[in-house]
């Protein structure tokens, strides 16, 4: 008997954690609609969501600048700077919404938190575990990865495709 009401607490515990990630992505996109940045600044691992964006950005931009003298010295600094003003709850916000913005970079001021956007989740393509500790959602292209941290499943990588920009800027785009 009492290994019967073990087994069912531990099949009900799975099915709980099973849903758990599908639940907690609700929340986030119900926190995006609703323009909540304390529950998305909740919901996000900011360290490491700025390592995969200047990851990304370092990818994409260094591949053409190399050639370009100033590279070196200037564009480790201005991604950090572009990094700095996209990962907060409005700016990771805005990516998500629109990830053209870092694609085109345009100036980060002319973004603002879209609130009262409401986003067409219905377009996300996959939703699945890609291991015990970690889910990932593809909506359009972009890819939210979220990891379990024992209180809850919390953004830590936000793939944009930086790296497989397909107008990527030519060398006097670059050069400005």
């Amino acid at each position: 008997m009492r290994f019967r009401w073990l087994t069912l607490v531990c099949i009900f515990l799975l099915l709980v954690y099973g849903a758990s990630p599908y639940f907690s992505f609700w929340r986030f996109t119900a926190a995006l609609r609703s323009g909540d940045s304390a529950a998305l600044s909740s919901r996000m691992d900011f360290p490491a969501i700025r390592a995969s964006l200047k990851k990304q950005l370092v990818a994409r931009f260094a591949q053409r600048a190399t050639t370009h003298k100033w590279w070196g010295n200037l564009g480790p600094t201005l991604i950090d700077a572009i990094v700095d003003a996209y990962v907060t709850p409005e700016g990771i916000a805005a990516l998500i919404s629109n990830p053209e913005v870092l694609k085109n970079l345009r100036h980060p001021q002319q973004f603002r938190f879209p609130t009262g956007n409401t986003e067409d989740w219905s377009k996300v393509k996959h939703a699945f575990f890609t291991s015990p500790r970690t889910f990932a959602v593809d909506r359009e292209g972009i890819k939210l990865r979220f990891r379990f941290t024992g209180w809850g499943w919390k953004l830590y990588d936000l793939d944009l495709g930086l790296g497989q920009a397909k107008d990527s800027p030519s060398e006097n785009e670059i050069a400005r």
